[in-house]
């Protein structure tokens, strides 16, 4: 059994050296020197499935004078993708496929890769990352956590042998963004680190973290599959040896949740590939419940509770087409580019429904159903599922939105679902003329689907049911 171990530190400033540098811990020149550099080549990845689609993947990236990636993208972003090593369809065809017998006796131990933002000293770097009000842009930071957590999955996948054919690596899942606060700083250095927990026979879990001021600001975690880039089939990785406690009991988490997805996966394939709603009684009787009071609300709008509100009229939406600067290593649009604007849509629609501006809490699980194309068009639409005050905090209130984005194809009369978003943000209430904290309005599911959909949340049994006191 070969054991490979690794550690790596990131420096990331505006006027750092182009070549993205690695510091290996622990391995020191023979006089003494500070630690060596070593630098990564990693496969280009897509977001999505392998699913088919009439839209071919954009060719390579083209680079500037000074060696940059051309294209919208966050410093830290374009550093890394810049170190990827850009396979062809040529390539591909001549390497070798690999052995997976021999690539799951590759065992490598969870060894973090760390990015350094020193925003002390780099102005420049400080206005890339700067929102209106002074503070960290959050969707960048959502951008670049896409973009290490899959540098971390290829490092993680690569066996050393450059002659034979590495993995796709796709995402599948992001099921938690935390944030210990909303408000980070452009006066303090950050840091950002992601690391291997969890590998079964073709997908790696990569949890990342944000630390600024000495503490944590930020957890996540990453789902990754891997496909054969030229068969779509399932692809054997390295498995991940966990050796701190902390990254067994990790590992051990991880290990049960993926054991009850792949539950779920097989009762879905025994449905027939059907997912079938399994709503509890009480919450069914809960969603009816939701529905007939947005009925009255829809049809005795003047005599209906005026802090009732329909759940479409919470809405907004945003369409465009995806442009060739938004595209990732492999062609199709970047994941953390549909995660910003995702993100910044629903940060609005809480804006508007709330006349303060909220405070991220949470990214909630984001799904990637399918890839999304340059010159797709594109839209994302948001509303508010629920709304409630904190018990324990006068005056505060929570407000849970979620964001799906469709892939329309107007020649065709077809829209595809591509994206499914979550998000939590706190928001304060509102006073009467009194002075008394005002409850947020409640809102109502005005479809029997959007009904269901809440209940899974927050009615009986729901994933949220315990974080509102609605």
């Amino acid at each position: 059994m070969l054991l490979v171990k690794r550690a790596a530190a990131l420096g990331f400033g505006v006027a750092a050296p182009l070549q993205l540098q690695l510091h290996i811990a622990g391995s020191k020149a023979a006089t003494g020197a500070a630690a060596a550099i070593h630098t990564l080549s990693l496969l280009e990845r897509c977001h999505g499935r392998c699913y088919s689609s009439d839209r071919q993947p954009e060719p390579s990236h083209v680079l500037d004078s000074k060696g940059d990636i051309v294209g919208s993208y966050t410093p830290v972003t374009k550093r890394l993708w810049t170190q990827r090593y850009k396979w062809t369809d040529d390539k591909l065809a001549a390497a070798s496929p690999r052995d997976p017998l021999l690539q799951q006796q590759l065992v490598k131990s969870p060894c973090p890769t760390v990015i350094s933002y020193p925003f002390t000293n780099d102005s420049i770097l400080r206005e890339h990352y700067r929102n209106p009000w002074g503070s960290v842009r959050l969707g960048r930071i959502l951008e670049d956590l896409d973009s290490l957590a899959g540098f971390v999955a290829y490092e993680h996948c690569d066996d050393g042998d450059p002659t034979t054919r590495p993995p796709l690596l796709v995402t599948a899942t992001v099921e938690e963004i935390s944030l210990r606060s909303s408000q980070l700083s452009l006066d303090e250095e950050m840091r950002m680190s992601g690391r291997v927990v969890w590998t079964g026979k073709s997908s790696i879990d990569i949890r990342m973290e944000l630390e600024q001021a000495g503490q944590r600001q930020l957890t996540a975690l990453f789902t990754f599959v891997a496909r054969d880039p030229l068969t779509g089939t399932a692809f054997a990785i390295n498995r991940v040896q966990p050796e701190s406690e902390q990254d067994k009991q990790l590992f051990e988490q991880r290990q049960q949740i993926n054991e009850q997805h792949k539950a779920a996966r097989k009762q879905l394939q025994s449905s027939g590939g059907v997912k079938l709603c399994r709503a509890s009684a009480e919450a069914q009787q809960w969603a009816e419940h939701l529905l007939a009071l947005a009925k009255t609300k829809r049809d005795l709008p003047a005599l209906a509770d005026p802090n009732l509100l329909l759940m479409d009229d919470t809405s907004l939406e945003n369409t465009f087409t995806c442009q060739p600067q938004q595209r990732n290593m492999h062609g199709r649009i970047f994941g953390g580019f549909l995660m910003r604007r995702a993100f910044e849509l629903a940060h609005s629609t809480a804006y508007l429904f709330s006349g303060c501006r909220p405070r991220t809490v949470e990214v909630d699980r984001i799904t990637f159903q399918r890839p999304v194309s340059v010159g797709d068009l594109i839209s994302f639409r948001a509303w508010v599922t629920r709304a409630w005050a904190l018990p324990d905090t006068p005056g505060q209130g929570l407000v849970h939105l979620q964001v799906e984005a469709s892939v329309t194809q107007p020649e065709k009369l077809a829209s595809e679902v591509t994206n499914t978003f979550n998000f939590t943000f706190q928001v304060e209430l509102r006073r009467d003329a009194a002075g008394n904290y005002v409850a947020p309005k409640q809102v109502l599911p005005g479809t029997e689907q959007q009904a269901l959909a809440v209940a899974a949340l927050f009615g009986p049994g729901g994933s949220e049911a315990g974080s509102t006191s609605a």
